[in-house]
């Protein structure tokens, strides 16, 4: 079966369509950091993991909940410099108007860090000291791991630091389950299955085809059925059908 990727748009990230599983501790100490009362020994954190572990979601999540307050920065080997033009900047907002600019700093792809970069975060998390600002960042590995320079190595590694979990294959049909509750949508174990067993793991983009049968259900006014999933994902109706 060919899947058009290009059709299928997972939903946006959100606290509310988030699944914790077994990372319910780290979710808890992430949720906590970001409180308006937040106080402790903790000012930044770093969460690692294999990919699909769900470290960009919930950052994507949070930096949706947060809006202005937080600055959502997706690091990319391919452009070093800009990262680092929006760290600089953001420093800089801070230097020369107090108060001003997010006060949460989101770095996602930590391990793609670039020279600029790395340079950039290390004085981000010096000046985030002294303003009180908190910074968490998402790795495809531990502190100790990460091919950066040692300076800001050790600053990472003195976070608070979890190791986030993929969804196991009954955590992906809880989840799979809920969103089809809220959809109103009646589906059957047997289609959960098949999901599962013949399509990507990928929990968002699982979510996305739920969706797009969901609307497809509605549209023919037919039950959701294996059948029905398999025209969904077939390319030969992909050009003339609307998810």
């Amino acid at each position: 079966m060919q899947l058009p990727l290009n059709l299928i748009d997972p939903p946006v990230p959100s606290l509310d369509n988030g699944v914790a599983g077994r990372n319910t501790a780290a979710l808890a100490a992430l949720a906590a950091l970001f409180s308006s009362d937040a106080k402790g020994r903790y000012t930044t954190m770093h969460l690692w993991g294999a990919p699909g572990a769900g470290k960009s979601f919930w950052l994507k999540a949070w930096a949706n909940h947060l809006g202005k307050e937080a600055e959502l920065i997706g690091l990319d080997r391919t452009d070093d410099r800009r990262g680092a033009e929006v760290i600089y900047r953001g420093i800089e907002d801070k230097t020369e108007h107090p108060g001003a600019g997010p006060s949460i700093w989101l770095i996602d792809n930590l391990e793609t860090a670039g020279e600029k970069t790395a340079e950039a975060l290390f004085r981000l998390y010096n000046a985030a000291r002294e303003v009180g600002d908190r910074i968490v960042s998402s790795a495809s590995c531990a502190p100790h791991h990460l091919q950066l320079r040692d300076d800001l190595r050790t600053r990472i590694g003195q976070s608070l630091i979890f190791e986030l979990h993929e969804l196991n294959d009954d955590e992906k049909k809880e989840a799979l389950r809920e969103r089809a509750l809220r959809l109103g949508l009646p589906i059957t174990d047997e289609l959960l299955g098949y999901l599962l067993t013949r399509l990507p793991r990928d929990l968002g983009l699982l979510i996305g085809v739920l969706d797009g049968l969901n609307e497809l259900s509605l549209s023919r006014q037919r039950p959701a059925t294996i059948p029905l999933l398999k025209e969904l994902l077939d390319p030969l109706h992909a050009a003339t059908r609307t998810l």
